[in-house]
């Protein structure tokens, strides 16, 4: 399975907002979001702007046609 990353630093992991209660998600095959943890109770997929993800390491933002994919398997 493929997973995609930050273009900037090379992390996989992102958030849903920079500051406050947020999503923390990988995105992988597809661009499909898989999230690994939420402040919100539903934990889902719906939790995230698709127009505006944050890396989980850096100060990248952007959308996730921006990603790059992986070389690692």
């Amino acid at each position: 399975m493929s997973q995609y990353i930050c273009p900037s630093c090379g992390s996989g992991y992102f958030r849903s907002s920079k500051i406050g209660p947020s999503t923390i998600f990988k995105v992988e095959s597809g661009r499909v979001v898989h999230v690994l943890e939420s402040s919100n109770t539903s934990g889902i997929e719906g939790d995230v702007d698709m127009e505006n993800i944050w890396c989980g390491a850096c100060s990248w933002h952007g959308r996730p046609e921006e990603l790059v994919q992986s070389d690692k398997d």
